[in-house]
């Protein structure tokens, strides 16, 4: 037992010891490889100098003849069931430049390279908003189907109140806002739209008012549990076995109560703009008059080696 036990720790030292051999010649490649392209370029430094200063000098040329490209985005909230609207706006934003009716508005429109949208995905609002999604999507559970995937799918996307619009711009900064603004102005000038707002913002605030009757009513039966019905009292209830579904009911008033005045609040515009982050250049990080010298040198260092291995491999083989 004792003879196979230290044969096995024999075993267990030989391959750590080899191992250890491979790192070690590993890193003794690797170091000599670095001190042989280094050899190699101080061989050839006129050609290596050169190629450095012409590296730097069109990055410097790139640096100053480019426009800088920025990513900016935008959190929406499309209202009055504008969603399919708002997308097809984004969809054909090489249409709405063509048609732009003065310079400026073409200028302005031409300040973005490209717009992309979509949806901000939110399970919660999306089913709270609507009664008849929450009947969807108890009757989708009760079959047995993802509801994530469906959440996700093309068929939901366009459903969700807010919607993250990413914009490309090749301007200066200080102009990024204007030319964003612009674009939300030419989507919100609709007529349909505008008079659709008007009503519906009164409904929303009839709606309010309905839900926070309800609420009023539902304290009222809170308060009187346990009381004595009273002459002229409008609900009263003594069964508290219902006490929780009532508790439920009101979380869920309240919750729609919260919904509607965030509805109230972003309904001044069709496509209301929640909020924006803007010039996140987009730009390889290292400046061209740097990256240009050392990714010059190095597609030299490796043309010279394959060069160099191609030549001693036709010796050999002639």
């Amino acid at each position: 037992m004792q003879e196979k036990l230290s044969n096995h720790n024999s075993d267990n030292e030989v391959e750590l010891g080899n191992f250890t051999g491979r790192v070690s010649n590993f890193f003794d490649s690797f170091l000599s490889g670095i001190f042989n392209f280094i050899q190699l370029l101080y061989r050839n430094k006129w050609i290596t100098l050169s190629l450095i200063v012409i590296g730097m000098a069109l990055g410097v040329l790139q640096t100053f003849t480019s426009k800088p490209k920025f990513k900016n985005e935008v959190i929406v909230a499309a209202n009055f069931n504008s969603n399919e609207y708002l997308y097809s706006k984004v969809k054909n934003f090489g249409a709405m430049k063509a048609a732009a009716s003065t310079p400026l508005d073409s200028i302005l429109l031409t300040g973005i390279s490209s717009v992309d949208i979509e949806p901000v995905y939110n399970a919660f609002d999306f089913l709270l908003s609507n009664y008849q999604r929450m009947e969807a999507f108890r009757i989708l559970s009760e079959r047995g189907i993802d509801i994530e995937k469906y959440l996700k799918s093309k068929v939901a996307e366009k459903s969700y109140r807010y919607h993250k619009i990413t914009f490309f711009t090749e301007i200066k900064p200080d102009s990024t806002d204007l030319v964003i603004n612009n674009f939300f102005d030419k989507v919100n000038s609709t007529d349909y739209f505008k008079k659709r707002m008007q009503f519906e913002k009164v409904n929303l605030v009839a709606k309010r008012e309905q839900l926070q009757r309800s609420v009023d009513q539902l304290n009222g039966m809170f308060e009187s549990f346990g009381k004595e019905s009273t002459s002229g009292s409008t609900v009263t209830s003594n069964d508290y076995s219902d006490m929780d579904k009532l508790f439920m009911s009101k979380e869920y008033l309240l919750d729609q109560i919260n919904f509607i005045d965030a509805e109230l609040l972003e309904s001044d515009k069709v496509v209301f703009d929640v909020f924006r982050t803007v010039n996140k250049s987009t730009g390889f990080p290292i400046p061209p008059f740097i990256y240009l010298p050392v990714l010059f040198v190095l597609i030299y260092g490796i043309y010279v080696n394959l060069k160099n291995k191609y030549k001693r491999f036709t010796t050999t083989k002639s």
